[in-house]
């Protein structure tokens, strides 16, 4: 299969006759670029390439088995891609392990300690009395000097209660001596910007994610070859080498081309829908730990540490990778989803009169309108709004709301039989529990 060039014509000798001289005075020459410019950049914005991720085992399991298909499973490519394969079942397993056990210490751990979720507790402390969130897990009023976080909370229950139990005949003195606090939040705002921020930092992962959808939506339907030899048009190769100090393998081209039907299918189920699956997960359990944390320092710290999970599989190329396999996708060229062949053709004049009729010949409303879009920041409101699908499953799954509008902890259940199963760490209803709840709120005096 041929491949068409990439390489333009470019002379070799100097042009015949004196240099051109300047059309333009400067402001046009201004509009000649800006309608130049913005025609390209645009089209790279709104419509974009369909790319593989260069530097992750995701972006390696697509690739290079296409590349061993276009060269016919030769010994070598077939075990290359194997080897991506294994790579990506490795990630699978590693992704899944991890985001398990981090369900584990929600789902399991914490309950045996007693541990009720954290809700919007102490919210409202700096307006307490007479807030919603102003009551405590333990049944008393919020103040800044009675806020801990669970592990000093629960100690100090400890030990009024042991204090309690050894000296019954002084248990009011006790209480009233050795007060524990309670557990809340230190800062609300700060637990809500966390979020924006982890949010924003797993955000890239979802976009890879919809940028190989788009790449398996838009690709031809084609067994078209990812690798050809191309020889530059505009020189004899040889000469052209010697110019660019090139060697033969600068001549060989690896291009995202035609894909069949059945690798679509093939990519679609074993690595786009694994790969959200994942995504989604993580997110989840990473929203579910910083709706947990109490303080302002470990939430600072979470928010960003929670994403490497993420990074696994980049972190699995490029340690375990080949150089042949890391060479392979650094030179994978993306297929764009646009043409330029109108903007190539098009002369000064053209580019200059339609910028001028494109950015100042409309109504005032057009424009308004033109320049709404572009201040619209639309990536950071996909993030909000993801940040907001998240913060309402939290609340839902784990928080009830009182008739005062405070948002309290539902009941927590000491979990019956506990061995390792990823599904019941993950999905916390198929989780045995008791009938008798470990902790409920306490009914107020």
């Amino acid at each position: 299969m041929r491949c068409s060039s990439g390489y333009a014509k470019v002379p070799l000798s100097p042009q015949d006759g004196p240099p051109e001289e300047p059309r333009f005075s400067d402001a046009d020459n201004a509009h000649v670029a800006a309608g130049k410019a913005l025609s390209f950049l645009m089209k790279f914005e709104r419509e974009g390439y369909c790319k593989v991720e260069k530097s992750s085992v995701y972006g390696a399991a697509v690739a290079i088995p296409q590349i061993a298909r276009s060269v016919g499973w030769s010994a070598t490519m077939t075990g290359l891609a194997i080897r991506a394969y294994l790579f990506l079942v490795l990630n699978y397993v590693i992704q899944g392990f991890l985001i398990s056990v981090m369900n584990e210490e929600a789902q399991v751990m914490d309950p045996f300690k007693g541990q009720m979720h954290l809700c919007d507790f102490g919210a409202s402390v700096a307006s307490c009395p007479g807030s919603p969130n102003c009551r405590g897990p333990g049944g008393t009023t919020y103040t800044f000097p009675r806020l801990y976080d669970f592990t000093s909370w629960s100690t100090r229950v400890f030990v009024r209660d042991s204090l309690k139990a050894l000296f019954p005949e002084r248990s009011e003195e006790i209480a009233s001596l050795a007060d524990p606090g309670e557990y809340g939040l230190e800062d609300y705002y700060c637990r809500i910007v966390c979020c924006l921020i982890f949010m924003m930092a797993v955000v890239d992962d979802f976009e890879a994610s919809r940028s190989l959808a788009t790449l398996l939506y838009h690709l031809p339907s084609e067994d078209t070859s990812w690798i050809c030899y191309e020889l530059p048009e505009w020189e004899v190769k040889e000469r052209a080498k010697k110019i660019h100090s090139w060697t033969e393998l600068d001549l060989v081209k690896f291009r995202v081309g035609g894909m069949p039907r059945s690798w679509k299918v093939v990519n679609t189920l074993m690595i786009l829908l694994p790969k959200i699956y994942i995504w989604w997960l993580l997110v989840e359990t990473g929203f579910y730990f910083l709706m947990e944390t109490a303080g302002i320092t470990e939430l600072v710290i979470n928010c960003m540490t929670l994403s490497f999970v993420l990074g696994v599989d980049e972190m699995i190329f490029s340690r375990l990778a080949t150089v042949t396999a890391r060479h392979m996708m650094e030179k994978l060229e993306d297929y764009a989803l646009f043409d330029t062949d109108a903007e190539e053709a098009e002369t000064e004049e053209e580019a200059a009169e339609r910028f001028r009729r494109e950015e100042f010949s409309s109504s005032f409303r057009g424009t308004l309108w033109k320049v709404l879009l572009l201040v619209a920041p639309t990536r950071l409101l996909m993030i909000i709004a993801t940040m907001i699908i998240f913060l309402f499953k939290y609340y839902y799954t784990y928080c009830r709301q009182l008739e005062d509008g405070s948002w309290i902890s539902k009941d927590v259940y000491m979990p019956e039989k506990v061995q390792y199963n990823p599904l019941t760490f993950i999905y916390s209803n198929l989780l045995e529990e008791s009938n008798v709840p470990l902790w409920s709120m306490p009914q107020e005096d």
